[in-house]
């Protein structure tokens, strides 16, 4: 069967022409601002030919014509997060609320994830994903933003499913799918599209809706997504998985005329490129049957950690680093990459303040660069001070971004700018 042929399941000829007319067409490129870092007023100064977008505050289309934002060195220090306009839907319509604990089960690259901390970061969130590799690119990613409340894991939840039962007010299932909106963005996911692929991929969604369902609270939020055109793995999982479990319901999401929406599951959304200005996907949101507990405890002041000018509930050290956590939750036999914020790394005697806490602190009382001093520290090069700086570790910044850490010895301040990160400025 035909990628076009198997469209026709619940598209007329015509929306297929349409569809496929569009998927030809150049890509959208946008991104998500960090607005502990850029303001959206002075990022549209900056860059006045980025578009916002309809109706997600701090979300940009953008040209790579006019801008290359992944080249940007304020990509690299967390000014921004560049992700599809069509993926920012799933965090967008997924409200949070202090203290809760979410699991993004399948997180990589990271970007649903992210919104969720910039919209709520008194959140608990465990990001994870099963390959190892991609977990650490999340990880990466997570670092650059200098965000403090998202745990990096890689594993197979499945197997966890029953020691995390009724635990998570909220569940990210943006499954592993046929990838048909890829199409435009890249070459190969057309070239492997099969339909056995789309059957394939849909037993597997069918299994991890399930273990999803058995991890979330009474009351909690199941938000299902695929980056899929195919009915087979949209509409037909998740009335497969009402039909098993009598203990969940469909919550409906509100109209927009860019949305596009089937009879047979009225309340989840489709966004098609020639609807929506994004690359596609299919959301839809399940709650499960009863109340769901707010979580108003506070951390206990007798046991707030303060370290390192910061108040945090816990504090791990794994081999040689240290990290700050206010996740209460059993991880034991979890593979864990990164526990929320990473602050030191100890070096024999010494302990050396990291990039994550140098991007996670405010730039406020950081040694401000001027151009030249900029264009040497991202470079890696060593930097000889004019002023009297105090002799240890210090965040350098540019236009109030903190960039990482130097250390001072008689102002001659040693470069700790991440080397996969160095670049020349000309």
């Amino acid at each position: 069967m035909t990628y076009e042929e198997h469209l026709r399941k619940y598209l007329n000829k015509d929306f297929i022409e349409d569809l496929i007319k569009a998927q030809q067409e150049e890509r959208t490129n946008s991104l998500i601002l960090n607005t502990n870092k850029i303001s959206s007023e002075e990022f549209l100064k900056q860059f006045p030919k980025v578009i916002k977008h309809p109706f997600i505050n701090n979300a940009f289309y953008y040209s790579p014509k006019d801008y290359e934002f992944g080249k940007s060195y304020l990509f690299d220090n967390g000014a921004f997060y560049i992700m599809d306009a069509s993926s920012m839907l799933v965090p967008y319509l997924l409200e949070v609320n202090n203290n809760e604990k979410i699991l993004d089960v399948c997180a990589a690259p990271g970007g649903k994830s992210i919104f969720l901390s910039l919209k709520n970061p008194k959140t608990n969130i465990i990001s994870n994903d099963l390959s190892y590799s991609r977990a650490l690119i999340l990880s990466s990613n997570i670092e650059k933003m200098g965000i403090g409340n998202i745990t990096v894991t890689s594993c197979d939840f499945s197997k966890f499913a029953d020691r995390f039962i009724n635990t998570f007010d909220k569940i990210i299932l943006d499954a592993p799918c046929s990838g048909s909106s890829m199409f435009r963005k890249e070459e190969k996911m057309e070239n492997d599209w099969s339909y056995a692929k789309v059957l394939k991929c849909q037993e597997i969604q069918k299994n991890l809706i399930k273990y999803c369902i058995t991890m979330l609270k009474e009351g909690g939020i199941l938000s299902y997504s695929t980056c899929s055109f195919s009915y087979e793995e949209d509409e037909e999982v998740i009335l497969n998985a009402l039909k098993e479990n009598a203990n969940i319901s469909l919550i409906n999401i509100e109209d927009n005329s860019s949305f596009y929406r089937t009879i047979e599951l009225p309340e989840a959304i489709h966004l098609f490129p020639n609807l929506y200005k994004g690359e596609g996907q299919f959301i839809c949101l399940l709650k499960k049957n009863g109340i769901l507990s707010t979580n108003n405890a506070t951390i206990d002041s007798n046991k707030i950690i303060k370290k390192y000018g910061l108040k945090y509930a816990n504090e791990y050290v794994v081999n040689d680093h240290i990290y700050l956590s206010n996740l209460d939750l059993n991880l034991k036999n979890i593979p864990i990459i990164r526990n929320q914020l990473f602050v030191r790394q100890i070096k024999g005697k010494i302990e050396i303040p990291t990039f994550h806490l140098s991007h996670y602190l405010s730039s406020k009382d950081s040694i401000k660069l001027n151009v030249e001093d900029f264009k040497k520290y991202l470079s890696g090069n060593v930097i000889i001070s004019k002023e009297n700086i105090t002799n240890g570790f210090h965040i350098v910044s540019y236009n109030n971004i903190n960039l990482g850490y130097i250390k001072s010895t008689n102002n001659t301040l040693k470069n700790y700018y991440p080397k996969g990160l160095r670049k020349t400025i000309i």
